[in-house]
């Protein structure tokens, strides 16, 4: 799972980031709603290791970074962050890193992303192992939304129907736009659907029953 979140009062999406942090600057919200959606994205970042394959996520777990690949000798990363909470990556921080809980060492942002070493990997050999992981923390550890408000790893998947009830499809990708977010919704034998995030459009959202309920207006669907 990803870690941002989406809202249907057009408030732009934030990611991992308390109501009381900053929302994180424009261009890593992108970055990190590419990746959530591509799971969390192991993919065309200049700085991620041509094919690496993205490894499997825990249900119970929300990722907040990918480790692209070494630098230095000493067992430093190069990090990712699918997260706008600048808490998660400081020193002293614990995180999932191959399933299991590092602490952070050290952290260095001078290049313009985080430089991490972890407890445990000393060295680049050691660290080698870690390129294209990708670092969780345990879905209990996100903070809550306030009403209205919902985690986009939350969202997907669920079965989008109109006021009436009819199936229209399943929430597959959340989009962001300068205005609003846009909900892909795929639907069987036609073309996805735009499905804006305003509340004149999305009547209801149920995460419990895993259903969407829009206002299908006039060429919304078409």
């Amino acid at each position: 799972m990803v870690t941002q979140h989406t809202s249907i009062n057009m408030n732009k999406p934030m990611n991992d980031t308390s109501p009381e942090s900053p929302p994180p600057p424009e261009s890593e919200g992108a970055d990190a709603q590419k990746a959530r959606l591509d799971a969390e994205g192991a993919g065309t970042d200049p700085l991620s290791p041509e094919g690496t394959e993205q490894q499997a996520l825990d249900p119970d777990r929300v990722a907040v970074g990918r480790i692209n690949t070494t630098w230095g000798l000493k067992g430093h990363v190069k990090v990712t962050p699918f997260t706008g909470n600048p808490g998660r990556f400081r020193v002293g921080a614990v995180l999932l890193v191959r399933g299991e809980p590092r602490k952070i060492l050290e952290v260095n942002t001078s290049q313009g992303y985080p430089i991490v070493r972890f407890d445990g990997y000393t060295d680049e050999t050691t660290s080698k192992v870690l390129r294209g992981t990708t670092i969780e923390i345990a879905a209990e550890e996100l903070p809550p939304l306030p009403p209205g408000e919902y985690y986009v790893h939350d969202l997907e998947g669920l079965d989008v129907v109109t006021r009436e009830g009819e199936r229209i499809g399943t929430l597959a990708q959340v989009l962001t736009t300068g205005a609003n977010d846009v909900y892909l919704v795929r639907r069987a034998g036609k073309p996805d659907a735009l499905i804006p995030a305003i509340a004149d459009v999305v009547l209801d959202v149920d995460i419990a029953a895993r259903r969407m309920r829009i206002e299908a207006m006039p060429g919304l669907l078409d």
